[in-house]
């Protein structure tokens, strides 16, 4: 696999951890996963030539440059793992998963004093050459063997049919990333033990697609987000020119001042619930404009066109809309309407925000265009 492979995937982690930080900082059930996301990526970064050179100038020498990528290697499978055990419910756990972190990077810091003189904290190329102990390795890879594995297979059973799509599709990438991780220390763990330079050359390419795969899974959540808001953003539009037909001709049922300046300020979402309600309100006031002649005429002029099956109640109720603002500024008086005229009931938002888009879409098309002109001497 190509070098830039272990490049891209940390550049990823930064971009999705940068692009999880507004969310982070005003949900505190966030901040568990967007802290792991950090160190993860933070510990991916510390192997990489700029982070090195970097850090370099911060701490003594190339051993301790090595010491501090491995602090943040144990402090990023710490993180991973509280966050796991957080979305699993299982929050008293904290401290045993941090204050097992602190006593073995405690435990890493005593083996490396206690090494011979060595230049670096690194896996020798041969057992004769001076450095620190397997042991040292050996206690540094187990932390990451069992809190990765923890990690993984708890994604991957929490990502089982039953969950949100999204979600699931997210844990289980995630949790496969955690589990390359586990491949990335037995690659390490082959290395310490044969010293082969066979295994080398893999370390970073898996380090790569375990990075992608995490960010991936973390990403998927912010891509459903900004797929819902450019959907309800395009309804809110779209239900623009029927608002405005509607509650010009019934301004009482305006919420609230509409403000174009003041209105951004409030969430799109709510922004959009708003206008559902307030084309709603504004049809139960039109009703009683609409009468039994011109409902009777748009029955009978949709069912001559070749409107959809599925479309015709929303042309019908386009037409009657069409025929009471007509007759509203004619300055007809309102009386009580009999016919049921509110459409499908239905407690679900999406489905009754399709269903006025339908209307919608109905109100500006040519067969309702020749409804309203039929109107002219008609009523």
């Amino acid at each position: 696999m190509p070098p830039w492979i272990e490049t891209a995937g940390i550049s990823a982690l930064w971009v999705v951890a940068v692009a999880r930080a507004p969310q982070a900082i005003r949900d505190r059930e966030q901040r568990p996963l967007w802290f792991a996301i950090i160190m993860i990526a933070l510990a991916m970064s510390t192997h990489l030539e700029p982070a090195t050179t970097a850090l370099a100038h911060v701490v003594p020498d190339a051993h301790w440059v090595d010491m501090t990528t491995h602090i943040f290697a144990i402090v990023d499978a710490a993180a991973v793992l509280w966050f796991v055990c957080g979305a699993a419910g299982r929050h008293r756990h904290t401290a045993l998963v941090f204050g097992a972190a602190i006593a073995f990077i405690v435990i890493l810091v005593i083996l490396d004093g206690k090494a011979p003189p060595h230049a670096r904290n690194v896996i020798t190329p041969s057992s004769t050459t001076p450095g620190i102990p397997d042991v040292y390795w050996w206690f540094f890879f187990s932390f990451h063997l069992v809190a990765d594995s923890i990690c993984g297979f708890v994604c991957w059973s929490y990502g089982r049919p039953g969950t949100p799509r999204l979600l699931r599709y997210g844990l289980r990438l995630f949790g496969t990333g955690m589990l390359l991780a586990d491949l990335l220390w037995v690659l390490k763990l082959a290395y310490l033990q044969t010293h082969s330079a066979a295994f080398a050359p893999l370390f970073s390419p898996v380090t790569g697609v375990e990075a992608l795969f995490m960010a991936v899974g973390v990403a998927l959540p912010v891509v459903a987000q900004a797929r819902d808001r450019w959907r309800d953003g395009r309804s809110y539009q779209k239900l623009a020119p029927l608002w405005l037909s509607l509650t010009t001709a019934a301004p009482d049922v305006i919420l609230g001042p509409n403000q174009r300046f003041q209105g951004m300020a409030i969430p799109l979402q709510l922004r959009l619930y708003r206008r559902v309600i307030e084309i709603r309100d504004a049809m139960i006031v039109l009703r009683n404009y609409a009468t039994p002649t011109a409902l009777d005429l748009a029955h009978q002029h949709i069912t001559d066109q070749t409107v959809p099956s599925h479309l015709r109640d929303a042309h019908v109720t386009a037409c009657w809309l069409t025929a009471a603002l007509q007759a509203k500024d004619n300055g007809m008086a309102p009386q009580s309407q009999k016919a049921n005229l509110a459409g499908p009931s239905t407690n679900d938002l999406t489905d009754e925000i399709n269903h006025l888009l339908q209307i919608a879409e109905a109100y500006k098309s040519p067969e309702v265009h020749a409804y309203k002109e039929s109107l002219i001497g008609a009523i």
